[in-house]
């Protein structure tokens, strides 16, 4: 289970590993929008696993689930859920059904591994679920970055977008993290609009004016 605030990278962590994984040994399917009725999970489960979903049997959908499951199994695949947003889920029962599917297993392993995402609503939501939390083996919760590793990570998009200079000075560094808190999402956000602004005055640096200019822009 990772969790952490809205724009902390849980998204983008989940995306890296379906990138890193090694395709011909892992089925990662990642359902985004798990707010569902316990039967409409297991069909949207089952579509994203490449199933077939169209039946309203919950007793036929878990067959046809748990065949899938040893058929990947067979083949030489390990299947992973990951269920992103999980904080949305009101229904303890649809949450009670997530608990259920690692129980599909063969004689010797499980034939699916579950990662739940979500803001911090849903380490309440987990904890009131004492046989799911208990399920539950590694848990981890995403904190914002700290000063250093938000120019880190300033750095890194800036590299990557092929700048080949310094462009924010140390002062907008440090304005940049107290107003986004270390929380990715915001600095992307900020260091945009910084860009944008940069661009229009035709400078050649982004300094401390220009981001609280950005940040006036934001909150306008």
């Amino acid at each position: 289970m990772l969790t952490g605030e809205v724009g902390c990278g849980k998204t983008t962590i989940i995306r890296a590993l379906v990138d890193f994984l090694d395709p011909d040994k892992y089925q990662l399917h990642v359902l985004s929008n798990p707010a569902l009725q316990p039967v409409d999970l297991i069909k949207a489960i089952l579509l994203g696993l490449g199933g077939n979903a169209s039946n309203n049997s919950k007793t036929v959908l878990l067959d046809r689930l748990h065949q899938l499951l040893v058929q990947n199994a067979e083949n030489g695949y390990s299947t992973i859920l990951a269920i992103d947003e999980a904080h949305v889920i009101d229904n303890c029962a649809t949450l009670d059904e997530l608990r259920m599917l690692l129980n599909i297993q063969s004689d010797d392993e499980f034939l699916i591994t579950l990662v739940l995402l979500g803001q911090p609503p849903l380490l309440k939501k987990i904890s009131e679920l004492q046989p799911l939390k208990e399920r539950i083996s590694i848990k981890f919760n995403l904190e914002p970055l700290d000063t250093q590793n938000t120019l880190n990570y300033v750095l890194h998009r800036l590299k990557w977008a092929g700048a080949t200079r310094d462009i924010f000075v140390d002062e907008a560094i440090g304005a940049l993290y107290d107003f986004t808190k270390g929380l990715p999402l915001r600095i992307n956000n900020l260091c945009d609009r910084c860009l944008l602004i940069g661009l229009m005055r035709q400078v050649d640096i982004v300094d401390s004016s220009i981001v609280q200019d950005a940040i006036e822009d934001l909150e306008s």
